[in-house]
């Protein structure tokens, strides 16, 4: 196999990616938009591999070893491969290893139901061989060139860089989801449902603990080690809710308890369901229940 390498300045990849991180931060098009959080790239040093977003990784130059679930598995120059959010990877015998990534978030997919399966799939591959892409030389060779634009700093900078970062990102998605699209289910986890049902059981029983907190949905998904997107696409899915009108609903299910079966004062009540004020829950409670709490309370004791 001819090993290609790609050569290019640690300043240049430092200044282009300051450039990038300014000015490329959204991709917009008809099928999908995509949050772009970060870009970067340079000789790495780290060995363990984290991130609460999607990550796309080119190896420059050099060659080590990803484990991801106990497997290992080589990488090399012109590799490209995709992390999902909150797995772990480790990077073990690493020969002075060059990579260029970003980090993504996808948005407003719901026009488009084939990259919703997408994005879900990924959620659902096991093996690292499935998120990664070899002799992607062109890949490189177009992110090489984005960068090297992004230091000229001309008045032309922006009006090149823009539709040539966007193509990439593209492109790089698309040739994903040829790969992942045809995955056969038995090549995803085949506990996909169980694994989707101990998720919903999970976020439930926190968020029954925690009723007393303000509860968002990042805080659960990252109790849980999933992503924001992953955990609303299941409350909808399982649920037939979102995760707002859930917890919503289990707060003044909650509540509704309290005033029945204690003395306490409503504003107590609403503090243990995790209101700042009485006039807020109060509002909130009567809009579930349409009846204001202290009414409710009221009626259950002239019964």
């Amino acid at each position: 196999m001819l090993i290609m390498n790609i050569l290019i300045e640690s300043t240049k990849i430092k200044q282009g990616n300051h450039y990038l991180n300014h000015k490329i931060n959204y991709v917009e098009s008809e099928k999908m938009n995509l949050y772009l959080h970060f870009w970067g790239g340079g000789t790495f040093s780290q060995k363990d591999f984290f991130s609460k977003h999607y990550q796309v990784y080119y190896i420059l130059n050099g060659e080590g070893t990803f484990i991801f679930n106990k497997q290992d598995y080589p990488i090399i120059p012109g590799d490209l491969f995709i992390l999902k959010p909150h797995a772990e990877y480790k990077l073990e015998d690493k020969s002075n290893v060059k990579m260029l990534f970003f980090a993504f978030e996808p948005d407003s997919l719901t026009e488009s139901k084939e990259l919703m399966e997408f994005f879900d799939r990924i959620e659902g591959v096991e093996d690292f061989e499935h998120l990664l892409l070899n002799d992607q030389f062109n890949m490189g060779l177009l992110w090489k060139e984005i960068l090297i634009q992004s230091n000229q700093q001309t008045i032309f900078t922006q009006e090149i860089i823009e539709p040539l970062a966007c193509t990439l990102i593209k492109i790089i998605i698309q040739n994903f989801y040829q790969q992942i699209i045809g995955l056969k289910s038995n090549d995803l986890k085949n506990s996909k449902v169980l694994e989707s049902n101990e998720i919903i059981y999970n976020a439930k029983l926190f968020i029954n603990d925690n009723l007393a907190k303000p509860l968002k949905l990042s805080e659960v998904a990252d109790y849980l080690h999933v992503s924001d997107r992953h955990l609303s696409r299941l409350f909808t899915k399982h649920l037939d809710v979102t995760f707002t009108q859930f917890v919503r609903s289990e707060k003044m299910n909650k509540a509704a308890i309290l005033l029945a079966t204690t003395d306490l004062p409503i504003k107590k009540v609403a503090q243990k369901v995790g209101f700042d004020t009485v006039h807020y829950f109060s509002s909130v409670f009567k809009k579930v229940m349409d009846i204001p709490p202290g009414e409710f309370r009221s009626r259950l004791q002239s019964d």
